[in-house]
């Protein structure tokens, strides 16, 4: 069977209810279109016949037809009928990207200066500035998770918030990230979008590790390794990214380890957009407008209905 056929449907079905009451006012219509009989009680007879046109000259097409017409493809082009996909104009040309900085006493180490945490703060800004226009996120954690900005294209209230941010600050020291990517989970469920996280992190717990091999994780999930390039990755981060099957990105003294997160975070919006939510079923009833004001066109014409 052509995919065509397979794929038609109306998006809005309900509208072809509108072409029972046509069918009704075409027969009411039909049934009392005499228009000399309804004149000649107020028209002399003999001028009548040049106000209306010659019913003796029978026409194959005649406004009521091309009426019962129009109103069918009004009612059609209503309904909404489709059988291809297209890209949602909803859906962002960028990935929603939420950020999930570790602020916890470890990042205050200083084998990158001035500290890991500033470090990391500075790769953040380098991001925002990359992904400009683009939806962010930002979720900091330690031994708790807590929610500093919903996403937003806004990247200077994001630049603003990093600012303050110190493992002083927050209640409990430790590592919990699967609070934090439950939480941007959530968050991304809330604002009714798609997209994916990216963890700045130095280490991950064994104790996460763990949480992490026993839940189920949808999000696509990317890790920036912040700490000095010539030290080796943590085994807990390997082991959580690998468990999410995302990726570990070193941390470089330039930008290219940003340049390579974003352009991550696009091929994985890529991939989610690939379903219903980045795409949607193009309404053909549009394309019907132009046939339902060319038949309307038909009442400018002389002669149509009066001479």
């Amino acid at each position: 069977m052509p995919e065509f056929i397979q794929n038609f449907h109306f998006l809005r079905p309900f509208w072809l209810l509108s072409l029972l009451p046509a069918l009704a006012l075409w027969w009411q219509i039909r049934r009392g279109q005499d228009r000399a009989a309804s004149w000649t009680q107020f028209i002399d007879p003999h001028l009548l016949e040049h106000l209306v046109v010659d019913r003796n000259k029978r026409r194959h097409i005649r406004p009521l037809h091309v009426l019962f017409v129009i109103w069918i493809l009004a009612s059609v082009a209503l309904a909404g009928p489709t059988w291809q996909r297209e890209p949602s104009p909803f859906a962002d040309d960028e990935a929603g990207l939420v950020v999930l900085l570790k602020v916890s006493d470890t990042m205050n180490g200083t084998d990158v200066q001035p500290s890991r945490l500033e470090r990391a703060k500075q790769k953040l800004r380098d991001l925002l500035a990359l992904r400009k226009g683009a939806s962010t996120g930002l979720i900091v954690y330690s031994g708790s998770a807590h929610l500093v900005m919903p996403l937003t294209r806004d990247d200077r209230i994001i630049n603003a918030m990093i600012e303050e941010l110190t493992p002083e600050l927050m209640p409990v020291n430790g590592d919990a990230l699967m609070v934090a990517i439950d939480k941007a989970g959530y968050l991304f469920e809330k604002s009714n979008t798609s997209g994916s996280v990216l963890v700045m992190a130095d280490t991950v717990s064994p104790s996460q590790v763990n949480a992490l091999s026993t839940n189920e994780i949808k999000l696509p999930v990317q890790f920036l390794a912040v700490h000095s390039p010539s030290i080796k990755i943590d085994d807990g981060l390997k082991r959580a990214a690998s468990i999410l099957n995302g990726s570990v990105v070193k941390m470089a003294f330039d930008r290219k380890d940003v340049e390579e997160i974003a352009g991550r975070a696009k091929t994985d919006f890529k991939s989610l957009s690939s379903t219903q939510e980045g795409e949607r079923w193009r309404d053909m009833g549009y394309a019907m407008i132009p046939l339902i004001a060319l038949c309307g066109l038909m009442w400018s014409r002389k002669g149509w209905v009066v001479r």
